[in-house]
This record gives C-alpha cells, sequence and structure tokens, in this order.
C-alpha cells in the first residue's frame, strides 16, 4: 500500500485553521516563538493548497481530454452518453 500526497489532505487542508487558532493563542500569551511557527504552518498550507489546486486542475484537465466529463464533488471523470 503506498501512500500519496492526496491521502494527507485532509491533515494538510486541516494546517491552516489550526494555524490560525495557535496565532490567536501565541499572540493572547505573548509567545513570539510560537507566533513565528504558526506564521510558518500558514505559509506551508498555502503551499498545499496551491498544489492541491494545480492537482485538481491536471485531473480536470485529463478528463476534457478524454471526451469525459468532471465531477467536482467526487474528484471522477464521468463518461458522457451523447
Amino acid at each position: 500500500m503506498s501512500l500519496s500526497l492526496l491521502d494527507f489532505k485532509l491533515l494538510f487542508i486541516s494546517l491552516a485553521p489550526s494555524s490560525v487558532a495557535m496565532l490567536l493563542f501565541a499572540l493572547n500569551k505573548k509567545k513570539m516563538w510560537l507566533a513565528r511557527l504558526s506564521l510558518v504552518g500558514m505559509v506551508i498550507s498555502v503551499i498545499f493548497l496551491a498544489v492541491f489546486q494545480y492537482l485538481d486542475y491536471k485531473h480536470f484537465e485529463n478528463c476534457l481530454l478524454q471526451g469525459e466529463s468532471y465531477n467536482n464533488f467526487y474528484s471522477k471523470c464521468i463518461k458522457r452518453s451523447d
């Protein structure tokens, strides 16, 4: 069983709100090292968001090139019955 980047998608997406919560906590407690760590977490989550958007776009493009439709909710190609 091989693990891919998409297997950890929920974990990476949950990094953004947890980083914001950690930033609010760090600013409230005046812990600058924790604030910096949370900002690094936000930057990483933005990078992963861009990667996931790119991968979704490439999958969408592949579906269209095969003459199929793309279902956003299931991230699958759907064969058209014309």
